[in-house]
């Protein structure tokens, strides 16, 4: 009689189960996925529904300045101080420009690529851009206090 070799037989049969669990867990996440895939809503790609109001900040980030906005802001430009003299020409203001730091500017300086201070009061400085002119003041967070002069 023929004996069989049944010292391999278990290490077979454990491989074998093994690899048929394995199958049997990847289609049935294969399925599941599929499933969730076939209930997912078809996208859409519509634009919001226009709005009346207008962020007029929002449209000045996207778009820039219009021209003859007498209230126009230098995005990355703070007015940090004024220095009024009696002659125009000699006052200067100190702004801050975002990669630049402080930069001290006179009348007739041009501090941005296209953009010239052609007015130094105590609290703004008017600016000329693109041939509309247009306001810097300080913010409400740099706002100088004045102090009581001593008589």
């Amino acid at each position: 009689m023929l004996q069989a070799d049944t010292s391999n037989l278990l290490p077979r049969l454990l491989t074998i189960i093994v690899t048929l669990s394995g199958v049997a867990l990847l289609g049935w996440q294969s399925r599941q996925l599929y499933l969730q895939m076939t209930r997912l809503p078809a996208a859409t790609h519509r634009a919001p529904a226009p709005s009346g109001d207008t962020d007029p900040a929002l449209l000045e980030r996207l778009f820039g300045v219009a021209a003859g906005n007498a209230t126009a802001r230098l995005q990355g430009v703070t007015l940090l101080g004024c220095i009024v003299a009696a002659n125009p020409a000699q006052s200067q203001a100190l702004l801050r420009i975002e990669g630049l730091g402080a930069v001290t500017v006179s009348i007739g300086d041009e501090f941005l690529p296209g953009t010239r201070a052609t007015q130094i009061t105590h609290d703004h400085v008017v600016f000329q851009r693109a041939g509309s002119s247009g306001r810097l003041e300080f913010d409400a967070d740099n706002k100088a206090v004045p102090r009581e002069q001593a008589p």
